[in-house]
């Protein structure tokens, strides 16, 4: 089968690259959660009805984690508020990963995210790292129980796909150079990347000052470019692995995710 690239457009991390079949394919794409998004299929839909469905869950489930919008549950449980059922999910996930990850993972940096000058203003949670990964997760939900399982699905770099199989291009960590990139073949799984060569603020001696903040220092996370992959069955919990091994490290062999996630380094 021959091959074609759909330019993503991906939040700094991925390209997609979709086979060809003898299937006519179907392309949805939208902006949400300040990026876009992305839906490859080969079945045969109401474009109009599967467009609607993944607007609404994107939307609700940016309403329910946003730091930027003042009267979603995230910001007004930061000031004070009590934390509505759908959020109470997710900060659950994100508890767990901290203590699975030995707190690599930390959702309470929001006031150190601000501080190095990546944040909207306040303190408390910041769930980002798992959001759009769980929105992803919670769209193909909704696929699944109208009878589509032939997809590929992207929120930035956050990307699910179906059944078949859906290559995945990897950018290398320096937009610039010339390699050629990694491709991975994705088939019933999840993929999201976490790097500092796209969101940052500062060089020093060969390190860039990433958006990713070290919660044992306060400060963002400072590497040479270089990004961390995480493959696996859920792409909330890929995400949220992606950014606590990037905070410990290629060098760490000591806390990794379950046996089902793979972790590809890039330099």
């Amino acid at each position: 089968m021959k091959r074609f690239l759909i330019l993503a457009g991906l939040l700094g991390v991925l390209g997609v690259l979709f086979f060809k079949s003898r299937n006519p394919q179907t392309l949805i794409t939208g902006r949400a959660m300040g990026c876009e998004w992305k839906f490859l299929t080969n079945q045969s839909i109401d474009e109009v009805e599967i467009r609607n469905v993944m607007v609404r869950t994107i939307e609700h489930w940016e309403q329910v984690l946003s730091t930027w919008r003042p009267d979603s549950d995230l910001s007004r449980y930061n000031r004070g508020e009590a934390a509505s059922d759908d959020l109470k999910k997710v900060i659950a996930m994100a508890e767990q990963l901290h203590k699975d990850s030995d707190g690599a993972f930390d959702h309470r940096l929001l006031a150190a995210l601000t501080k190095a000058g990546f944040g909207p203003g306040g303190s408390g949670m910041d769930l980002s790292s798992l959001g759009k990964g769980y929105a992803v997760d919670r769209v193909c939900e909704e696929l699944h129980l109208r009878g589509i399982h032939r997809y590929v699905f992207s929120i930035a770099g956050e990307v699910r796909a179906g059944e078949g199989t859906w290559p995945v291009e990897l950018e290398v960590p320096d937009p610039s150079a010339k390699q050629p990139r990694r491709t991975i073949e994705l088939s019933g799984q999840a993929l999201a990347t976490s790097g500092n060569y796209r969101q940052r603020n500062r060089e020093e001696g060969g390190k860039l000052a990433s958006h990713i903040i070290d919660p044992r220092t306060g400060n963002p996370v400072m590497r040479p470019p270089c990004s961390v992959t995480v493959i696996g069955p859920s792409a909330a919990l890929a995400s949220g692995w992606a950014t606590a091994l990037f905070v410990l490290g290629p060098d760490n062999k000591q806390v990794m995710p379950p046996a089902d996630y793979e972790v590809i380094w890039q330099h």
